[in-house]
């Protein structure tokens, strides 16, 4: 199997369900040895078998990342398997709807900011030493349109995910020049188990699709896509970037 990420090693978090697992499979298409890494081992074990893994090309990691231990461990075990790393997709993130600020209780601004930042922290933290014993790598942080333009179900969620895209300028300043690319993607509405949580009742996310400029929401494979592209070193000169893909429909909103 031949392709863009041809013995690249990446690590895929949030890599058992949705946009994670479209591109887990659209990343071992392209030829790379793949971790799925997720809370959820079953949903993880089932994105391997999909992609047709096997202990040469890929591998599971049971990882909570808001724990620094779990995730410190998870890079080493990729690295003792692989022999390097050269990719991270920060995928895994939790979506609690809330009250308005007032009436957030401090658990799920909590537990949010733990998993959708501290998180995605942590994967940074532990990656990107790896990345630089092998000459650099390239990071793809999963942030939200709740992070562009807030939304008002879940106030912990969209300023933690407008907290990613900062890391990501933050982290691409200190380490493109060690060669570690930094990027960032916002997606809007994808048709995902999270989304399809998140809208609370099917009526709901059929007007989604509805109202949509393109008549419908995204699929986790054209997410996929672009995650395999800034990942690839078909974008060796891009860093520090956040690339909004919803369809158009911010535009339509501006």
């Amino acid at each position: 199997m031949a392709g863009r990420m041809e013995d690249k090693v990446v690590i895929v978090t949030g890599g058992g369900s949705g946009i994670g697992r479209a591109t887990c499979y659209r990343l071992r298409q392209e030829g790379a040895k793949v971790v799925v890494a997720d809370r959820n081992q079953a949903g993880a074990e089932e994105t391997r078998e999909l992609m047709e893994g096997n202990d040469q090309n890929s591998a599971v990691s049971r990882v909570d990342i808001s724990r620094s231990s779990q995730v410190k461990q998870m890079v080493e075990d990729t690295v003792s398997k692989f022999g390097r790393l050269d990719g991270l997709v920060n995928g895994a993130a939790i979506l609690i709807r809330t009250p308005p600020l007032v009436d957030v209780e401090d658990v799920d601004w909590d537990l949010t900011m733990d998993t959708n930042l501290k998180g995605t922290f942590y994967c940074c933290k532990y990656a990107i030493p790896a990345m630089l014993e092998h000459g650099g790598g390239s990071i793809v942080n999963i942030s939200s349109m709740s992070g562009v333009r807030g939304v008002a179900y879940s106030v912990p969620y969209a300023v933690s995910k407008a907290g990613v895209i900062h890391l990501t300028k933050v982290a691409a300043a200190q380490y493109t020049h060690q060669g570690v690319r930094v990027n960032c993607i916002a997606p809007g509405g994808i048709d995902t188990p999270q989304m399809r949580g998140s809208t609370a009742s099917a009526e709901t996310f059929q007007e989604r699709n509805v109202e949509h400029p393109m008549g419908r929401v995204g699929r986790p494979d054209e997410v996929a896509n672009l995650i395999t592209w800034l990942t690839s070193e078909e974008a060796s000169y891009v860093s520090g970037s956040t690339y909004i893909i919803d369809g158009g429909a911010w535009a339509l909103a501006t």
